[in-house]
């Protein structure tokens, strides 16, 4: 009898969970949230009381590049079974997620933190703007594509097409595949204007200063630092955690956070306010877009961009992070370590000079600390 009490407990418990995402889903239906106080986002201050300020906050966000879902990939995804897929709605959120990261990083390097979205400057052939995109098309020849992504989840941990990623795990792949391009390991090269681009993962929180000073010495001119890590037991710990997470999007480096809520679906956060964070959300499937041909024909229909932002409580945010950042220079990671390194970061970040030779281990335990965050699409 005690079992059938808590098997009904367990029961019950799904029966919440599959409840409260239910309404998260139905939330992003409603008309749209409203920001009325004080957003940071990605090292810039809005104060959306005041209207103007408020149009400049949405302006921003909505000239983020979103990667969502897509459906009718012309080269099919193959399972181990042999069945192919051509979409990844319903399991492809966290790398979807992970490629805004690096979208958010490119951006940054290459227009710079004022740049705003015009279609008529950025959709002209061989513009900046299109070179970032063509990172990301769904195509396999495409340098972070679904299908690159994928191929690493399975050559590293074991993911074949279908299975979830967390936060972990997809910049695990990521940086893998910044290695290939960096070693000439296959026939994909960045566009000019990102060549030279270098990334550093570090897959268990602490970060180890020689890891990017290596890179910048073969010759890196910006490195993308991602940091994983897990801020909580079952969930996020508000208490401890947030005031340093929160300070990082004041910060000029900071290119955003890639998890999720408590237990559930992916989002790339790019701000703050108030008792929230403000997030992108992938969980939309759209067409796929192989070709820059395809994105420059559809223009504003290709989902590019976000419409909307939407809030996430703190206290739902799942403990399960990779936080990214973007470095310029050896003195500007140096300055970087510094800030970390004090209140109130120094809670949330550890830096250390070297990596331990302790700290390598099977890439089979990264793939189970990521099954802390269980992500249901």
């Amino acid at each position: 009898r005690v079992g059938d009490f808590w098997a009904a407990l367990r029961i019950e418990g799904v029966r919440l969970a599959m409840l409260r995402r239910l309404v998260e889903e139905v939330f992003k239906w409603l008309p749209s949230w409203t920001p009325t106080a004080e957003v940071m986002m990605l090292g810039i201050k809005y104060d959306t009381s005041d209207e103007e300020q408020r149009e400049a906050f949405l302006e921003d966000f909505r000239s983020r590049l979103l990667l969502s879902y897509r459906s009718g990939i012309p080269t099919a995804l193959k399972l181990v079974s042999g069945q192919e897929i051509d979409s990844d709605a319903g399991w492809g959120c966290m790398l979807r997620v992970q490629q805004m990261m690096l979208a958010q990083c490119f951006v940054d390097l290459i227009l710079g933190r004022e740049w705003r979205y015009s279609p008529e400057r950025d959709l002209a052939e061989a513009s900046a703007y299109l070179d970032i995109v063509s990172c990301f098309l769904d195509a396999p020849d495409a340098p972070f594509s679904l299908h690159r992504l994928v191929d690493a989840g399975q050559k590293l941990l074991g993911k074949e097409p279908s299975v979830w990623f967390g936060p972990t795990s997809a910049a695990k792949a990521v940086g893998h595949l910044f290695e290939l391009i960096a070693q000439g390991g296959d026939e994909i090269s960045l566009p000019s204007s990102l060549q030279g681009v270098a990334c550093a993962v570090f897959e268990d929180g602490p970060i180890f200063r020689d890891d990017v000073a290596a890179k910048f010495v073969a010759g890196a001119r910006a490195v993308i630092v991602l940091v994983c890590s897990r801020l909580g037991l079952k969930e996020f710990n508000v208490a401890q955690y947030r005031p340093g997470v929160e300070a990082c999007f004041t910060l000029p480096e900071f290119q955003g956070l890639a998890s999720g809520n408590s237990g559930s679906s992916a989002h790339f956060f790019v701000g703050t306010h108030d008792d929230s964070l403000v997030f992108l959300d992938p969980h939309r499937t759209l067409p796929a877009l192989p070709t820059l041909e395809v994105v420059r024909a559809t223009a504003d229909m290709a989902g590019l961009h976000p419409t909307k932002p939407l809030p996430l409580r703190w206290a739902r945010l799942n403990p399960s992070v990779c936080l990214g950042f973007l470095v310029r220079s050896p003195e500007g990671f140096s300055a970087l370590c510094s800030t970390l390194s004090a209140e109130p970061y120094a809670d949330a970040f550890e830096v250390l000079d070297s990596r331990p030779t302790y700290a390598a281990h099977d890439e089979a335990d990264v793939c189970e600390t990521d099954g802390d965050m269980v992500l249901l699409g």
